[in-house]
């Protein structure tokens, strides 16, 4: 088993979550995509408003007994379309993302796996339509620490 691989599928899927249904405001949930956000955007056929995690750099690995800390790092980003008012669409993109992992206080996320220690978060920050993007971009970096056992 791969954690690293494991903790970017279990980051996916629980971002999955996200729909009014659910008490969020957008539905961006139905459409998270792991990858590259450029590609992503790019593609005539994407729907907004959407979710990518992309892997970015981590934190610096810990040694410790017989294992090692690490903490691989992800960009969560949320794309909304360019039009009329983006800008609440584009908050409440980010408000949905962040209280989607937003942990529970001295309690491990369930929705990670076991060697996946929790989340950190990096700060979000807001992009415009640009440089050959035709949406606003949200970026939000996190960090899943993880236990990586000597074999």
């Amino acid at each position: 088993m791969n954690l690293i691989s494991e903790g970017r599928k279990a980051l996916i899927a629980r971002l999955g979550i996200i729909n009014p249904a659910q008490g969020f405001n957008t539905d961006a949930g139905s459409r998270v995509h792991s990858g590259w956000v450029n590609e992503i955007i790019k593609d005539q056929n994407a729907s907004y408003p959407l979710i990518v995690v992309q892997r970015s750099k981590g934190l610096a690995p810990t040694p410790g007994p017989a294992s090692l800390k690490t903490s691989p790092g992800f960009f969560v980003v949320g794309a909304v379309s360019v039009g009329v008012d983006y800008e609440d669409a584009l908050d409440d993109l980010e408000l949905d993302i962040l209280r989607c992992l937003i942990p529970e206080e001295n309690r491990y996320p369930k929705w990670l796996p076991i060697g996946v220690m929790g989340i950190k978060f990096g700060e979000p920050e807001q992009f415009p339509a640009g440089d050959g993007l035709s949406a606003a971009t949200v970026l939000i970096p996190v960090y899943l620490p993880t236990i990586i056992p000597k074999n």
